[in-house]
């Protein structure tokens, strides 16, 4: 087969795809959100409709879908929640319905009568069509994927001024999920030789297949991933935390045990298109990190206020060189802030755990923040350097569903005249492991509570703890490293290698159609 012929078999496939009115259908969908991007701004102060003509607040806008509490960063979580509208819904689910309406006569048409004789008496051998037409339809949905991320992504860059290029990594993913199921229409097409019955038989497996993945995802979710090991509502301040402890079970019965093992099985044999969205977020979220994430704890900071610049995170040790007991009592320093009143340092430490024995039962005590809080308090009381030590309950900032952060607040000052200093702690826990991190706020002059507490909140208010990641247990076991079930190299190996078998076989079955 020389050039000439592979261009004119993507010509032909290419002018199907345009004189289809599915396609028309799909041009407008896509459209719309790309529109969307142009004309609504996602900006600071709220978002403004028509580059100005009215504008409402985040408050007022997130107020209408329940929330209640700011979360920390507005802007953001409304921008993320109209990327997971169009990327999960409009492209990933009814997109993917109306690709594949929009591809699945491909092979049909190729096969009707008048056009196989001629097709299949030039040179160009049947498995080279076959092929050719897959890959256009490939091609077709990159296309309109890049066509649709790349006009939102631009929208928000001039419109709303987030940058963010990860946004292009949904176009690879939506084409990587649209591989498998195709390769399943291609051999549909073939043996039923009709375009409704391929695409039927498509969209059942795609909806088949989704909630397959699904369902062993929750299975895996609820058997092997723990529960999170933080509570919002507070505990007792002298009460210390108990571990979770499992309640017995007696065990699956047979039934049961034999369907999870069938459920098991068809998902080591499927495609594992669920996948793709978790790794297109893994690996967005490699492109654009935060300026700083625990991993294990889930705190994170994705921006700075205006008015704060960044310090290496080494730099707010310096300061406590000469104060011991309270830089043994902090943990190490991983994050670090200056404004023009306040220096701002984040520190992490593990929580404290003793064991404590009634009779033969063993319990075990972790510490928690308002414990850690009430010794930070006892420490500084015994130094001289603090004086009007207070420790009360706070919450601040928000985390990813807009709940406020319990934490315990210690306030102090320190020196006299031009050396006085007006100090705050904010002491808090993180998701998933037992960690005391403290949020250290340190302005200089006495200032009043009030101006103290607002100083305190510019940086408190970007405080993130990630609760959707830490409910996810199964995105954050998919890596190269993990085991079988859990390796990304699996699942995107299991995934071609279904979507090749699926080829193959259409290859073989449609060398055996007389014409």
């Amino acid at each position: 087969m020389n050039r000439n012929q592979l261009r004119a078999l993507a010509a032909d496939a290419f002018h199907q795809v345009l004189d289809n009115g599915v396609f028309r259908i799909l041009a407008v969908l896509c459209a719309l959100p790309i529109l969307l991007t142009f004309l609504v701004g996602m900006r600071e102060e709220g978002v403004v409709l028509l580059f100005g003509l009215k504008t409402w607040s985040y408050a007022d806008l997130l107020g209408v879908f329940g929330q209640r509490v700011l979360p920390a960063d507005p802007r953001g979580l409304v921008i993320e929640g109209v990327l997971q509208i169009v990327v999960e819904f409009l492209a990933g689910s009814l997109g993917m319905l109306v690709a594949l309406s929009a591809t699945s006569f491909f092979v049909p048409r190729l096969l009707e009568k008048g056009a196989a004789e001629l097709y299949f008496h030039k040179p160009v051998s049947r498995a080279v069509l076959f092929l050719s037409r897959y890959f256009a339809g490939l091609l077709f949905v990159a296309l309109v994927s890049i066509i649709l991320m790349g006009g939102m992504a631009l929208g928000l860059f001039l419109v709303s001024g987030h940058g963010d290029p990860g946004i292009l990594v949904a176009a690879l993913t939506l084409t990587y999920a649209f591989a498998p199921i195709y390769a399943f229409t291609q051999l549909a097409a073939v043996v039923t030789r009709s375009t409704v019955a391929a695409l039927l038989l498509s969209s059942f497996f795609f909806l088949f297949n989704g909630c397959i993945q699904q369902g062993w995802i929750a299975w895996q979710q609820n058997a092997h991933g723990p529960a999170l090991v933080r509570e919002r509502a507070g505990e007792s301040e002298d009460e210390p935390a108990e571990e979770a402890r499992p309640e017995e079970d007696s065990g699956p019965s047979s039934t049961q045990e034999f369907l999870l093992d069938t459920l098991d099985l068809v998902h080591l044999v499927l495609p594992k298109t669920t996948d793709a969205d978790y790794l297109g977020k893994k690996l967005r979220r490699a492109l654009a990190r935060p300026l700083y994430r625990d991993e294990d704890s889930l705190v994170t900071i994705a921006r700075l206020p205006e008015g704060l610049t960044q310090l290496a995170p080494d730099e707010p040790a310096r300061s406590l060189e000469t104060e011991s007991g309270l830089r043994a009592r902090l943990g190490q320093p991983v994050f670090g802030a200056r404004g023009d009143v306040t220096h701002y340092s984040l520190w992490r430490r593990d929580a404290e755990r003793s064991e404590s024995r009634i009779g033969e039962r063993v319990r075990e005590r972790v510490e928690t923040e308002s414990q850690a809080a009430k010794t930070l308090e006892q420490e500084l009381e015994r130094s001289t350097d603090a004086r009007e030590v207070e420790r009360k309950s706070e919450h601040f900032g928000s985390g990813m569903h807009g709940g406020e952060i319990g934490a315990g607040l210690v306030s102090w000052r320190e020196g006299v005249g031009a050396e006085a200093r007006t100090r705050s702690a904010l002491v808090f826990e993180g998701l998933r492991e037992r960690t005391i991190f403290t949020l250290l706020c340190d302005s200089s002059g006495e200032l009043a509570p009030e101006a103290a507490a607002a100083e305190r909140q510019t940086l408190a208010t970007h405080v993130d703890l990630d609760e959707i990641a830490a409910e996810a247990w199964y995105p954050s076991q998919l890596a190269l490293d993990a085991p079988l079930r859990f390796n990304i190299l699996f699942s995107i190996g299991s995934t071609l290698a279904f979507a090749a078998a699926m080829l193959l076989l259409g290859i073989w079955r449609l060398g055996r159609i007389a014409f």
